[in-house]
């Protein structure tokens, strides 16, 4: 029996012009998630160069993403007494300068900039073996574009800060040990996290001595005065990195036994962690613009993957399926985030993002915003209609 033209047509039609609106949130869903990897993901550079340059008069630039470490540890001294000497010129902007690392401690000590403060942070594990950080601010100690010297003396009598040979803070509540200057020298970022320094390092001293007053102002006041400072510490030098090589993959210690530091082509954070507990994150992590940001930017994730459950295909457990595909979209974005030198893999990223696809899915539920939603693919229905009739 052949069927009329009318009645063979109708149905194509009525289906051309559903097919459309379907799309709409299958389509959204996909920009979305696309989105939301180019965001996690950028700048989709496994490789980039490690951006540390030699200065001609001594010393080595670091740019937006740059490191230099030493391939061998530093050894702990024997002694109570002992002392770190750096001449740097700041950048405009915050990170860390020098970190040491060691596998039961991996931010053991560093050297931190915030704006023109200088931070002084210490890890060490409680009487319940847990970490805990201390930390001493020398407020207004670098000011940007200016060469600056500190000297940080770790003595069992206490600890003391520099700045330009003159007593800057007391830092006896860290408890700083020559214990604290061991471990894998790392320079210009951390050893566990992206966090990018900015500046100049001209000179590096360790000793395994106290240093008195009279000496680090006598040496380190007149801080360009570089032949006075290289001059300083006579046998008591563990290392002493003038950085005067001008070229090439390596600074060498200026003493016997120091240990090289190893400049790569490639950057790479030496000890990047996958997936950080929130504690072990750096406080920038935990920054109300960066905590807001990942949580706004999954809630259109969770409202229109929600949607296009709940209407195209009639899912049961919708809200619950949303959120459980928001959290494994995450997850992956944060271990892939681990192969991208420019970014950190955090759990609490994964916190934010999985409460920003509840809220999402929430936020389909209410009632005003389905009827929005409903009327925008109306629109799009009859867009359809008017282009085919």
């Amino acid at each position: 029996m052949a069927w009329p033209q009318e009645s063979r047509n109708a149905p194509m039609s009525k289906q051309k012009s559903l097919s459309a609106a379907d799309m709409a949130l299958p389509l959204a869903c996909i920009v979305v998630v696309s989105i939301l990897f180019t965001a996690g993901l950028w700048p989709f550079n496994p490789f980039p160069r490690n951006q540390v340059a030699w200065l001609a008069g001594g010393g080595l630039q670091f740019g937006d993403h740059g490191v230099v470490f030493s391939r061998e540890p530093f050894q702990a001294s024997r002694l109570h007494r002992c002392a770190l000497a750096i001449r740097l010129q700041p950048g405009s902007s915050g990170g860390t300068l020098l970190a040491f690392y060691t596998p039961e401690n991996p931010s053991q000590l560093r050297l931190m900039q915030w704006r023109d403060t200088l931070l002084i942070r210490k890890d060490y594990r409680d009487i319940n073996g847990r970490l805990k950080t201390t930390e001493v601010d020398l407020d207004h100690s670098m000011p940007t574009g200016e060469p600056v010297s500190f000297t940080i003396i770790a003595s069992s009598d206490g600890s003391v800060a520099y700045r330009n040979g003159l007593r800057a803070a007391g830092i006896s509540r860290m408890g700083l040990t020559c214990e604290d200057f061991a471990g894998q020298l790392v320079l210009g970022d951390s050893a566990v996290m992206d966090n990018a320094w900015r500046g100049k390092i001209l000179e590096l001293i360790i000793y395994d001595r106290e240093l008195p007053p009279s000496e680090i102002a006598s040496k380190y006041a007149g801080w360009n005065d570089a032949q006075a400072v290289r001059d300083a510490g006579g046998d008591h030098v563990v290392a002493h990195y003038a950085f005067t090589e001008g070229s090439g993959q390596y600074v060498h210690g200026q003493t016997a036994g120091a240990p090289h530091l190893y400049i790569p082509e490639i950057f790479k954070v030496p000890h990047k962690k996958m997936l950080m507990w929130p504690w072990e994150e750096s406080h920038d992590k935990h920054d109300f613009r960066d905590i807001s940001t990942n949580i706004l930017g999954f809630i259109p994730f969770g409202f229109v993957f929600v949607a296009y459950l709940t209407w195209n295909r009639k899912t049961r457990h919708a809200t619950v399926v949303t959120i459980l595909c928001g959290a494994a979209i995450s997850l992956t974005i944060e271990i892939l985030q681990e192969y991208i030198p420019g970014r950190d893999s955090g759990i609490l990223d994964i916190f934010t993002n999985t409460l920003g696809t509840f809220l999402g899915a929430l936020l389909f539920r209410w009632a005003l915003m389905q009827n929005l939603t409903r009327k925008v693919l109306g629109y799009v229905r009859s867009a359809e209609g008017d282009a085919q009739s």
